[in-house]
């Protein structure tokens, strides 16, 4: 799936890539500027000159404005390349379906092809966005700030062996827990949307029968049940608030706590004040690195089923194919019905038509008369050849 998928990047690849170095050059500014501002804090409470104090300054001002020429950069070319992936993605859906036959249209149903090239593409164009941003941005910070933090705090970052496994495991039994309900939604968009389209298409007949409030129920009940699916959700995923405020407050009171107490007994030769307000910002960095991770978790596993749904689409064949010497061109109009037998299915267990004999001579006017549902149009398919016959075969 990944293999069809990346085809879409195609014009989008170098946006891509300089997103990724944007982001790389990003974090590493975000974390030496903490490192930076900690030996500063140390030499202001050393006493320094105010020359070395205001080239420190600049320093950080210049840093802090690369770092943010690099975000900003990175998210015009991010969505640059999420944009421009999705256009490509609409363009190849979009464009097999135009090559399928009846038959093909009828195994998706017209509402789902619709969900398939809005809703899952946009979810896709989502996960690409996380995938080229912030799944570059959030294990790059991870990993430098660790390091940083262990470089500036040295036993002081132990902190964080026991912060980071609570909040991993709560982030992924929520995420776990979240997902059932999001595959379920994605199934019942087609049903929401099958209902608009049934609407739309036919409001004379809704209209006609007075059928407007059952519709109307039809409709409600479909996105009441997507808004349960939804709400369910999203009420286990606020949970990754509160163990984000429990694991910060934690790290905050254990560094100030711990870190107090080793500046003042090694009356700041262990560590300093400005290795803790470095270790303050370390911690926030890799907390927050995480909960970006488990961000990009919840929305990849929600853009799975988006990728299935979408792939069906791009690796289903058209069921209607020429044969080795096809013929364009035909003497008149006549057409004749060779023991013609048809169903919708292979796996149907009725025929819509059987045993269909039928000669019709160019220039003929023919009336083809007969109940509702007794296969006058699946006749005139045929002719077409917007559906191929089970048995038998069409001549024209």
């Amino acid at each position: 799936m990944l293999k069809k998928l990346s085809k879409s990047i195609r014009g989008y690849v170098t946006p891509s890539i300089l997103t990724m170095i944007f982001m790389i050059g990003e974090v590493i500014i975000e974390c030496l500027i903490p490192f930076i501002t900690a030996n500063l804090v140390n030499q202001i409470k050393a006493g320094v000159e105010l020359t070395v104090l205001l080239k420190t300054g600049l320093v950080l001002v210049l840093l802090a404005v690369i770092s943010l020429c690099c975000g900003g950069t990175g998210a015009f070319t991010c969505a640059k390349a999420s944009a421009g992936f999705a256009k490509n993605l609409r363009h190849n859906v979009f464009s097999r379906i135009q090559s399928f036959s009846f038959q093909n249209i009828d195994k998706f149903s017209t509402s789902s092809l619709v969900t398939r090239l809005t809703t899952d593409i946009t979810n896709l164009q989502m996960s690409y966005m996380m995938l080229i941003r912030t799944a570059i941005r959030s294990p790059f910070m991870f990993v430098f700030a660790i390091i940083m933090a262990y470089k500036m705090g040295g036993s002081l970052a132990t902190t964080f062996v026991i912060v980071i496994p609570f909040l991993v495991f709560g982030l992924i039994l929520i995420a776990r827990n979240a997902m059932p309900a999001f595959r379920r939604v994605f199934k019942k968009y087609d049903r929401l949307n099958e209902s608009v389209e049934e609407n739309v298409r036919a409001m004379r007949v809704v209209k006609g029968f007075s059928r407007e409030d059952y519709e109307k129920q039809k409709f409600t009940d479909a996105a009441t049940d997507i808004c349960k699916d939804f709400t369910k959700a999203e009420r286990i995923v606020a949970l990754n608030g509160p163990i984000m405020q429990i694991c910060l407050y934690f790290n905050m009171i254990f560094v100030l706590v711990v870190g107090s107490k080793l500046t003042i007994t090694s009356m700041g030769q262990t560590i300093d004040i400005g290795q803790i307000s470095a270790m303050l910002t370390y911690g926030m960095q890799i907390l927050m690195s995480l909960m970006m991770l488990s961000q990009i978790y919840v929305m990849l596993t929600m853009s799975v089923e988006s990728m299935k749904r979408v792939c069906e689409v791009l690796d289903e064949e058209p069921n209607l194919h020429n044969p080795e010497n096809p013929i364009y061109s035909v003497a008149d109009g006549s057409i004749e019905f060779k023991n013609v037998s048809f169903k919708y299915s292979k796996n149907a267990k009725k025929y819509a038509l059987s045993d269909i004999n039928l000669k019709i001579k160019s220039g003929m006017t023919v009336g083809v008369i007969g109940g509702t549902g007794s296969s006058k149009s699946s006749l005139v398919q045929l002719i077409p050849r917007l559906y191929d016959v089970t048995e038998g075969s069409v001549l024209v």
